[in-house]
């Protein structure tokens, strides 16, 4: 049964919209539409179409890779589906279509496309730290929430993308605007019938097939247009005995209901299996490296704690929804969009993966009365579904826009972790079935939550001139988390204690913004913006802290830009300043068991000072050729008794490179480098470039140089596409292990503490090459 607290803001909730939708319907017969009321090009409710024709509005910025609106009112960069289908990989996935975008980093460790190897970052926040949206709705995992690069949308489920450097307008919703948004927008259902296949073979053995009909409008379905995708693909992977295989089913239906409504139904499902060590993978010691080369991850050596058998994950994912959108009147529509999605992960895995292959056992099992000399490991779930609705009411005059709605949801989240021996054949074969709830030994974790939020929002739109479009707006967020956990893990070992508890955040968010134009083709804009993030779930991993005691962070963001497209060049810039508090990070615990790494978690750095400077442009010449530079300086700072560089926060990022089309022939050559950042490790040696005890660890930049061509003939078209053409193998990640001073530090060293370096590299991936072939009828 549902809490007072949640009754009431449901209540209060369906209250409000009801009263907003009836006074606006009376009034909107008699307002006058005006359809050019300015908005960000990705705020969430915006249809796909009308985030790429408010942007292209020239040959420059039709064919830049990125482009912004001259209606956007915060600094944004939209990729189109031409970029994804032409420069991207064919067997990418959601974060490879944003990476050359301004201030966006991140970039894969393992080449094929399946498995968790890459995350994004944005102008240093972290995944978590910002939301991701498909088809304006907010998605992420139920305790931080972050995000899975090879989960629910491979790149041929994208149809366009936009990039949100700021927390938007009041109408953006989700739980972590905080630190921008990423958003995706499905694939457009055609009105005429066609088939596309589509095989791809690559470097690694990685085959791939994507097949999509579109049945175009049919009287058979009503009226009604349907789109089907099937993107199916497998890999060895360039890290060793790293395959897996990825499926995934896509369903897009748009009918229209009479002259006044559309009804549009999406569902998709993925199945995913590889092979993952989850304890710290993925990466490398610094010794391995010396020993086995970058490519190192797993054996088929049933007697080592590598073994391949014992480290995979299998996955299952689906997202659906059902949106109605209402033209009541010429200046007055509504629409409601209600949705679900589902996340399953079953992993099983060793304890650590820094031994050497036939070395000492690094893996001893956690549970009672076993043999420290076996092979530990452990199972661990993780599966959640998340159920929610949006409804949104636009009413249009002549002299502004009132633009108000809500979001309701709900989750339910069961995650566990038991502890195995391997040694003595406590081993799931590859049916693997999670444990079976209640656990009565070998508990390392045992959790319930769920959680339930509401938010409402109000955003007015008003035009006191035909160039000028004033926007404030109000949002008030409400989110409950329950948590009913037998066992909650602390310290990363096996001291387990109990957690029942419960807590609300409620904050209101503020927003102003105002967007200008100097010209028809230029525009200025600013913003400010508060925002909010509730604490992460996994603070309760290690410290097993009370939920009352946390406490949500905050951020006030100020940001200016301009935006120029005329004809053959397109060119915006912008700068921003961002002040948080309370900014949590992923950190490293002491592991409270000896000899084991230290356990992933989030830490409170205080607060936190982000700013910067970002711009891309774009000239386009008569004879198809664009050229493209974009770049960005980010400074990204601790304040306070820590002050220093955040972690994980690169100090710039640039890109540049040429798009040609010229009859059938298509290419593209693109560059994008990600810029040097710090890293921290706690030591108890003497020898540290840092201040006390806390080493300060400078990572150097990386880059990559990508390439494609193509060639239509007609039905048929083949593109050969290259990554990484360099070969480069730079270091993407370090995370702070036992005894590391710094980089490449020396195994055994006594000025760093003496014992074993447990810290973990992973490097960038390597080059890879593929054929697709592509039939179109």
């Amino acid at each position: 049964m549902q809490n007072p607290s949640k009754r009431r803001l449901l209540a209060l909730t369906a209250s409000l919209l009801a009263m907003s939708l009836a006074a606006q319907a009376r009034a909107g017969d008699a307002a006058a539409a005006d359809g050019s009321n300015a908005t960000s090009a990705g705020a969430e409710g915006v249809e796909v179409t009308n985030v790429i024709v408010t942007a292209e509005r020239g040959a420059a910025a039709t064919t830049a890779p990125t482009k912004a609106s001259l209606d956007q009112v915060q600094p944004e960069s939209i990729i189109s589906h031409n970029f994804i289908e032409r420069a991207t990989p064919e067997t990418g996935g959601w974060t490879t279509v944003v990476l050359i975008a301004p201030s966006v980093s991140g970039i894969s460790s393992n080449g094929g496309g399946i498995g968790d190897y890459n995350v994004v970052q944005m102008r240093g926040f972290h995944d978590g730290q910002f939301n991701v949206t498909y088809d304006g709705i907010a998605f992420g995992d139920t305790n931080d929430p972050t995000h899975h690069g090879a989960d629910y949308f491979p790149s041929s489920t994208i149809g366009a993308a936009v990039v949100d450097r700021g927390p938007g307008a009041a109408g953006d919703l989700g739980q972590e605007n905080y630190g921008g948004a990423i958003h995706f927008f499905s694939p457009t259902v055609s009105d005429t019938m066609g088939i596309v296949q589509k095989a791809t073979y690559g470097s690694f053995n990685t085959l791939a097939s994507v097949t999509t009909l579109n049945t175009g409008t049919q009287a058979l379905l009503g009226g009604g247009k349907l789109l089907l995708n099937f993107d199916e693909r497998t890999s060895n992977g360039e890290l060793s005995l790293s395959g897996g295989s990825q499926y995934n089913q896509m369903a897009k239906f748009i009918l229209p209901i009479g002259d006044k409504l559309v009804l549009t139904l999406y569902g998709a499902h993925e199945w995913t299996r590889f092979n993952f060590e989850d304890s710290s993978g993925p990466g490398e010691t610094w010794q391995q490296v010396q020993l086995y080369g970058k490519n190192f991850f797993l054996t088929n050596i049933p007697t080592d704690e590598h073994y391949t058998g014992y480290n995979y994950e299998r996955k299952q994912t689906d997202f659906e929804y059902a949106d109605l959108k209402y033209q009541a009147t010429s200046s007055l529509s509504a629409e409601d969009q209600l949705y679900t999605y589902y996340y399953s992960n079953k992993t099983l895995s060793t304890n650590d993966l820094t031994g050497l292959v036939g070395g000492p056992n690094t893996s001893p099992p956690m549970a009672k009365g076993a043999n420290p000399n076996d092979i530990g490991g452990y199972t661990k779930l993780n599966q959640y579904r998340v159920e929610g609705n949006i409804v949104r009411i636009n009413q249009d005059w002549s002299w502004g826009t009132l633009k108000i709605g809500g979001l309701v949801e709900g989750s339910d989240t069961k995650r566990d972790n038991e502890f195995l021996d391997f040694t003595t054949g406590q081993t799931p074969d590859n049916k693997f079935t999670p444990p079976t709830y209640p656990f009565t030994t070998n508990d390392k974790l045992l959790e319930s939550s769920n959680w339930f939020q509401g938010q409402i929002f109000a955003d007015f739109n008003w035009r006191p001139t035909d160039s000028l479009t004033i926007s404030p707006g109000i949002k008030y967020v409400s989110f409950t988390r329950d948590v009913n956990a037998a066992h909650e893990n602390v310290g990363g070992g096996s001291k387990n204690q109990p957690l029942v508890t419960s807590n609300t955040y409620s904050s209101p968010v503020y927003f102003l913004t105002a967007n200008y134009k100097l010209r028809p083709d230029w525009s200025v804009y600013a913003q400010y913006a508060t925002s909010f993030l509730i604490p992460s779930l996994s603070d309760l991993y290690v410290t097993g802290a009370n939920l009352q005691s946390l406490k949500p962070a905050k951020t006030e963001n100020y940001q200016a830009g301009t935006v120029f497209t005329h004809g053959d060049i397109t060119v915006d810039a912008d700068v921003y300043r961002i002040k948080g508090s309370n900014i949590e990070l992923p950190c490293n615990i002491p592991n409270t068991t000896p000899g084991l790494p230290p356990f992933a978690s989030f830490c409170n750095i205080g607060s936190a000072e982000y700013s910067g400077f970002e711009g891309e442009g774009a000239y386009a010449f008569d004879f198809g050729l664009t050229l493209f530079v974009n770049g960005s300086l980010n400074s990204s700072k601790t304040l306070g008794a820590t002050a220093g560089e955040v972690p994980n926060a690169p100090e710039w990022t640039d890109a540049a490179g040429a798009i040609y089309t010229h009859g059938p022939w298509q290419a593209s050559l693109t560059y994008k480098q990600v810029g040097s950042y710090v890293e921290y490790n706690p030591i108890t040696g003497t020898a540290c470039a840092g201040t006390g005890n806390v080493c300060t660890i400078r990572l150097p930049a990386y880059d990559t140089l990508n390439g494609a061509v193509g060639y239509d003939f007609g039905h048929f078209q083949m593109k050969l596409q290259g990554f990484n053409l360099l070969d480069r193998r730079q270091i993407t990640s370090f995370t702070p292990g036992g005894n590391a001073c710094g980089l490449y530090t020396a195994v055994d060293s006594a000025q760093c503490g003496g014992g074993r370096d447990t810290s973990i590299y992973t490097f960038q991936s390597g080059r890879e090459l593929s054929v697709t072939l592509i039939a179109k009828f």
